[in-house]
């Protein structure tokens, strides 16, 4: 690649960008401030679980009816007031002065949605993030009425085949990308197959994503960071609401219970039920499990503190059956797959002056296991983590410092055919293999945000040391964020970082894997300008960059020109080998001498309000890799590199009716042609010989959805019916090649047809 396609380094970057925000900021910015106050009824009452929105920032009131925003403007104009059988509210507030919020009871508040879709705080203090709130998110067509979904029509997340779950996050796989919610680390996203997210829309208050460039508070992940935040229990009443939909059927409660607020749910899927009862001589039997508990009491001004005490879970289970046939000679398939985990975490959460503290340790359990014809294997893990935090607001800005600590025991039973190891034939007998290994990651962060130059020039300098336990290495990040607001509005941020990803567990098995399996790391820059546009409208361009080294490649498969059926075949078994990853381990010998680089240009269109609402997201990108450059220095794309992803949505109310459509279009993925065959007369069948690797892709994917609701409101509740449909034009998209006995003629697997979601939502 020519020399002027490069970048320049990133200690380059770092420092023009330091020095572009002295010179161009000049307009004076007030200096952050603590908004706070308390929410009470005509009689002087508390009103627990009130919303109320401070400059897009949402905010729920503690059981005393108490809110704060710490690092808020030192006034703030328009804020909104949201809470059951009570009028809407709209106020002001100025820092410093505690309010006292009086509602009107009545039922104006009702069914009211209050929409935050956001690129950036007021004063932006790290690179582009979206944050969504729950409300909006869930009427999003093709999410199937679930909010963690919605997260797929973001900028910056490319398609996954079949609709499967997992995040792609500008170039990077599935296992890169790190998902909390409230603090802990969760495992896995989505239910298999992506029919559902693990936590239920009902329960969650909003969430934030992260597609690179974050803060040192997150580490051990070098792709984007997805933070949940589940909604606290309201306390007035007990109150129990229900979904039922065409796949799966969810309960749920909250109410006061020992001197706080209470919320519990319980999802069960019945696809398999469907399936026994239409169609008996079929033996596939898909089911998911999910459950959810959460006890809060206090708040973070009392004396004590506010306690959280969160308890969650997900079980997947998928078994088939294939009998023999004796005509065709089949000797038939018994596959059994089942995934599931569960966290339990005690969050303390305290704000004592300029002080606010926080500490979350948590214990877990995962499993996941496959069985298929008397071959099978299980993972296990127990971690137990803990984060705590501390930061403190001085007069220009705040300070932050925590720890975030995680032992595990990782363990396996593994029955099978070992991996292909390098300079070894192909192995022909089946080996049993078990064992386990305790591994410590521990990590510290500091960071601080400070404005400069009358206030329009803020800095956000941090640093992160990390020692990782499986790859026995310590590894400093240090990461800096400059921002600063111009004229008319405009926001202007750059942040460049370093960043580290650790070998997972099933890379180290002591059977087959490198032992010396070190983590990668990736330098990324970003360059991002927000500003309005008429019409309650705004527009958001960032530019990313990104450097990786050291990525674990297959030593066999992978870093040679052998694509057909591996690693760089491409297409959806690709890609599936992408998002089970970090479950099973690629079950290859793997060693550090991948290359990375990825470019692209995120933009976001949004309108916030008026008849209608919704927005405008693309993303142009390119995402290559260099499996080793000592056997080939060429640089191919990704198998999930996606240069156009285009998502176009808005919603529309009539009435109690609300419409809703939207557009999605995405580059095929890349595939290995076939360019010739032979015939093998040793095996007596034809045998494939590659083309260039990864040189072809997929036709283009398009899929239109389409979504109704309509609100019944009544004196004992809410209904709530929606219809969404996934692809409703049918179209059968291309996500595979197949190909016949001689690969004479090649022919395409095709992803999910029109696929309707009819549901029916009480909420008490």
């Amino acid at each position: 690649m020519p020399r002027s396609s490069h970048l320049a380094p990133p200690a380059l970057v770092l420092a023009l960008a330091a020095l572009v925000a002295v010179l161009v900021a000049r307009a004076p910015l007030a200096h952050a401030g603590e908004l706070r106050g308390v929410v009470v009824d005509p009689a002087g009452a508390p009103v627990a679980g009130a919303q109320v929105v401070i400059d897009g920032v949402e905010l729920v009131t503690a059981e005393d009816g108490s809110f704060v925003l710490p690092d808020g403007p030192d006034r703030a104009d328009d804020v909104l007031v949201v809470a059951d059988g009570y009028e809407l509210l709209l106020t002001r507030l100025r820092a410093g002065r505690p309010a006292r919020l009086v509602l009107t009871p009545g039922a104006g508040a009702r069914g009211v949605e209050v929409v935050a879709l956001a690129a950036a705080a007021p004063f932006v203090d790290q690179p582009v993030t979206y944050d969504l709130g729950a409300e909006a998110i869930r009427a999003v067509p093709g999410a199937g009425n679930d909010a963690l979904k919605a997260l797929q029509s973001l900028p910056g997340v490319a398609r996954i085949p079949f609709g499967l779950g997992g995040l792609v996050l500008r170039g990077k796989s599935p296992r890169s990308t790190n998902v909390f919610l409230d603090g802990i680390e969760v495992p896995l996203l989505y239910h298999f197959g992506g029919l559902a997210s693990f936590f239920p829309t009902a329960m969650i208050d909003g969430l934030e994503l992260s597609p690179g460039g974050f803060s040192v508070r997150w580490g051990r992940a070098a792709g984007g960071v997805v933070e949940i935040r589940s909604r606290p229990a309201r306390i007035d009443r007990w109150r129990v609401g229900s979904e039922v939909s065409l796949v799966d059927a969810q309960v749920r409660g909250e109410g006061p219970v020992a001197g706080g607020g209470l919320s519990v749910g319980l999802r069960r899927s019945y696809v398999d039920a469907v399936l026994a009862a239409a169609a008996p001589e079929l033996t596939l039997a898909p089911r998911y499990l999910d459950g959810q508990l959460r006890w809060d009491r206090g708040s973070e001004t009392s004396p004590g503190g506010r306690w959280t005490a969160l308890v969650f879970g997900s079980d997947d289970l998928l078994t088939f059956t294939q009998d023999a046939d004796a005509m065709s000679g089949d000797d038939g398939l018994d596959l059994d797959y089942r995934s599931r985990f569960a966290r339990a975490a005690l969050t303390w959460e305290r704000q004592r002056g300029p002080w606010r503290y926080r500490a979350t340790p948590s214990l877990g359990a995962d499993e996941v296991a496959l069985t298929a014809d008397g071959q099978g294997i299980t993972r296990t893990t127990i971690p137990l983590a803990l984060r705590a935090d501390a930061r403190r607001t001085v007069r220009d800005g705040w300070l932050a410092a925590g720890v975030d600590l995680v032992g595990a025991r990782n363990g396996y039973d593994i029955y099978n055919e070992p991996p292909a190891m390098p300079g070894a034939g192909e192995p022909d007998e089946l080996v049993r293999r078990r064992g386990a290994r305790w591994a410590t990651d521990a990590g510290a962060w500091t960071e601080a945000f400070y404005r400069v130059d009358g206030g329009a020039l803020g800095l956000r300098p941090g640093l992160r040391l990390d020692y990782l336990g499986l790859s026995e290495q310590w590894v400093v990040d240090p990461r800096l964020t400059v921002s600063h607001e111009l004229p008319r509005d405009v926001t202007l941020v750059t942040s460049v970082g370093r960043y580290h990803e650790p070998p997972v567990a099933a890379d180290l098995d002591p059977a087959f894997g490198n032992q010396d399996l070190k983590a990668s790391s990736s330098w990324q820059t970003s360059v991002g300008v927000t500003a309005p546009l008429p019409a309650s409208s705004s527009v958001g361009v960032t530019a990313f960059w990104d450097r990786s080294r050291d990525l674990p490649v297959d030593a066999v498969t992978g870093a040679t020109a052998q694509a057909a059926g591996g690693p760089q075949g491409g297409g959806a078994a690709a890609a599936s080998r992408e998002l089970t990853e970090e479950q099973f381990g690629s079950y290859s010998y793997r060693e550090n001498t991948g290359l990375g680089r990825t470019r692209g240009v995120e933009v976001l269109v949004r309108k916030r309000s008026g008849r209608w609402s919704g927005w405008l997201a693309y993303t142009l990108s390119r995402a290559e890799r260099r499996a080793d450059p000592r056997l080939d220095p060429t640089w191919r794309p990704y198998v999930l590199d996606q240069p156009h992803v285009l998502t176009a949505l808005a919603t529309v109310p009539l009435g109690r009716w609300q419409l809703g459509a939207r557009v999605r279009y995405a580059s095929g993925n890349p595939i290995t042609p076939v360019a010739a065959t032979y015939f093998d007369t040793d095996r007596q069948d034809y045998r494939p010989v590659d083309g260039p690797i990864l040189s072809e892709r997929l036709p283009a994917f398009f899929q239109l959805d389409l979504r109704v609701d309509r609100v019944w409101r009544r004196p004992w509740g809410q209904l709530k019916l929606f219809l969404d449909v996934q692809n409703a034009t049918n179209r059968l998209n291309p996500e595979g090649v197949r190909y016949n006995f001689d690969y004479s003629r090649r022919d395409y697997t095709r992803g999910l047809p029109f696929f309707p979601s009819l549901g029916l939502e009480y909420v008490p």
